[in-house]
């Protein structure tokens, strides 16, 4: 273990800059407060230490901390080498803990005591900003200011299961000294009252080179560059030599007088685009996406649900599935685990063919469909009662209400491909059961209010569309009731608790035209927008903060950041919905970044992936990975389609 010496410099006495703090024996942090906060969060937890450093034990290591004259807390790591021979480190060796409290609770908990870790690992320009989960400031901020930092861990406490993101390991970039050479990371702390005071704050550190991207996900028709600013005091003969390469290609670049550089690739294709960008002696990353065109892309997946994830076998009760596909062994997969099984979820990928062939016909992908159907009345759907079962043979031992908004929109949008009226009554029954089973108190994912009132009334049944309506109406009320305080899940919290509760009272505005929805809805969607960050990779990029799917999903069973997530889109559908009534344009490009961005869990090939697990290790367990099954991640595109944004963009 390395030599770990901690040294402070500051005294409480002097504590004018708004930080109240406790340390233990050895010196670690375990508390850290501002003195004026009614709440009095501690903004460290879990059972690790601020500032544990994970390091080889060759290496001898000083943490020093002092106040800044802008009364942030600077904390400095210094490691040298005090041995007669060089030291290489190797990628994710080192490793500092930064123990912000990302981690859920019950609501009312969360909204005072825990926030959004949003993290950027940019080389010298690298940041962490903790938004309070209840956005009342002020917040957190940790900004490096020396130094370079490459990827970040999580340590999780899986006792906790999905309700614990874990401790925040960032792993500076790997490093050489020679016998009595030394390399050193400092980073200050600072308090912040919003999001837009951060990034203020962030433009005044010199090493801070900020790139947003023009599309994190493009498509090849579409411009997809890169904006890059810098700091106002960089010299002119650092700018002059300003260097920008995407996948190590130089790029073509234009200088704005307000310093800023637009770059973009001189050869312009799909796939993945890693950008390096050199100002100086700072150096920065970042990552964008361009996809085929969005025809050719939906097509290759659709045609990919039903050439490999369709299981036949007429003795089989899973004839006509759609199934898990794993794309290490090139085979479909079933188990009757819940997030394995022949419902649920996956229902996701005959939502999606239905509206595919809306616009685009295809005999063999309808004839998929259709069996698909068969399946579907055969084992998971009783159309007397409106009941959704959890998995074959009818089988309920788990009677989830989630299933039944998602077996609502099969039905609705087969009843915009055939315009058979059988789909639009299963419709009607299935939302109708949902809420006989308790629907109006639970928080479902998905549900197509608004749609299903005005297809119901179109369509002569409106004594069905009254029903519904006055549904929607109590649900919208209870939601209302609660206000920010949410009821636990299958998550004690979660992005997709808020936004459905968003959508739903957005929905039912449309429906009544009740400004008092309305205003439920911004209330509520201030908090819903604080899962989301904005950070220059397609990944991350107006991506909600998930960190469970990946196990419960995936193949290789990994807790960890799900970046991207497809149910992030659930926050770009109540992005779209506000725009649409609001006219703020804000919102539309919010909303098609955030549906844009699920896109990059399917592959050019058609294929597919359950979740992006991003951290580069998890409790020790490699991650950087995208999942080999191809599962439940087809919603995704399913919402990018029925939103209709590109053709409004």
């Amino acid at each position: 273990m390395s030599k770990i010496n901690y040294s402070t410099e500051i005294k409480q006495e002097e504590l004018n800059q708004n930080f109240l703090y406790e340390l233990n024996e050895d010196g670690y942090l375990t508390a850290l407060l501002h003195k004026s906060d009614d709440y009095k969060m501690n903004w460290l937890s879990g059972k690790e230490n601020w500032g544990k450093v994970d390091a080889p034990d060759f290496l001898s290591i000083r943490v020093d901390r002092r106040f800044t004259d802008q009364g942030r807390l600077r904390e400095c790591y210094t490691f040298s080498n005090e041995t007669e021979f060089d030291v290489f480190t190797r990628k994710n060796e080192v490793g500092i803990y930064t123990t912000f409290p990302d981690d859920y609770k019950s609501s009312d908990v969360c909204m005072k005591e825990r926030c959004h870790a949003h993290i950027w690992c940019g080389k010298n320009t690298s940041y962490i900003y903790g938004l309070r989960m209840g956005g009342e400031p002020t917040h957190l901020g940790l900004i490096l200011n020396q130094g370079s930092i490459d990827g970040y861990s999580v340590k999780r406490n899986l006792e906790e299961i999905s309700n614990d993101r874990g401790s925040i390991i960032l792993h500076p970039d790997k490093f050489h000294l020679k016998p009595g050479e030394k390399m050193t990371v400092t980073w200050d702390l600072v308090w912040f009252q919003d999001e837009e005071d951060f990034y203020r704050i962030l433009r005044s550190y010199p090493n801070t080179v900020l790139v947003t991207p023009d599309r994190p996900v493009a498509f090849q028709n579409e411009k997809g560059g890169i904006w890059i600013r810098y700091h106002n005091d960089l010299k002119e003969d650092a700018i002059s030599q300003v260097k920008v390469l995407v996948n190590g290609k130089e790029a073509i670049m234009s200088r704005n007088p307000q310093n800023k550089i637009y770059a973009e690739d001189a050869e312009y294709h799909t796939g993945e685009k890693s950008w390096d960008i050199h100002i100086g002696e700072y150096h920065t990353t970042a990552k964008t996406l361009v996809l085929p065109e969005i025809k050719q892309f939906a097509e290759k997946r659709c045609r990919f649900i039903v050439e490999k994830q369709q299981y036949h076998e007429k003795d089989s009760c899973l004839d006509g599935a759609f199934l898990i596909y794993d794309t290490e062994e090139n085979c479909p997969y079933y188990s009757h685990t819940p997030d394995h099984n022949g419902g649920r979820e996956r229902v996701g990928m005959g939502v999606l063919l239905a509206k595919y062939l809306q616009e685009y016909p295809d005999p063999m992908l309808k004839e998929g469909l259709q069996k698909y159907t068969d399946y579907i009345y055969r084992e998971l759907y009783d159309e007397e009662t409106g009941t959704v079962f959890n998995d074959v043979r009818k089988n309920n031992d788990w009677h989830r209400l989630y299933n039944y908004p998602w077996m609502a929109v099969f039905f609705m949008e087969r009843y915009h491909l055939f315009q058979e009226k059988r789909d639009l009554k299963n419709m009607y029954r299935t939302m109708k059961a949902y809420y006989q089973n308790g629907g109006i108190k639970f928080y479902a994912i998905g549900i197509p209010a608004a749609e299903s009132v005005y297809l119901l009334a179109e369509n002569k049944m409106e004594k069905e569309a009254e029903v519904l309506k006055g549904y929607y109406q109590k649900h919208a009320d209870y939601i209302m009731e609660n206000g920010l305080n949410y009821p636990p899940h299958e998550v004690n919290y979660e992005q997709s608790i808020v936004a459905p509760a968003v959508s739903m009272l957005l929905q039912v505005y449309s429906i009544t035209r009740d400004e008092s929805y309305l205003e439920g809805a911004r209330l509520q969607m201030r908090v819903l927008e604080l899962f989301n960050g904005q950070q220059p990779d397609y990944h991350l990029y107006e991506t909600a903060i998930r960190h469970w799917d990946g196990f419960w999903f995936g193949k290789k069973r990994t807790f960890g950041d799900t970046f991207p997530h497809y149910w992030s889109a659930l926050t770009g559908n109540a992005f779209l919905l506000y725009w649409n009534i609001t006219g703020d344009d804000h919102y539309r490009k919010k909303a098609q970044a955030s549906l844009s961005g699920t896109l990059s869990m399917i592959s050019e090939d058609g294929s597919a992936s359950c979740a992006y697990v991003y951290p580069q290790t998890v409790n020790g367990i490699p991650g950087n990975y995208a999942d080999p099954w191809a599962n439940d991640q087809d919603w995704g595109l399913y919402f990018y389609l029925k939103s209709n944004i590109k053709k409004q963009s």
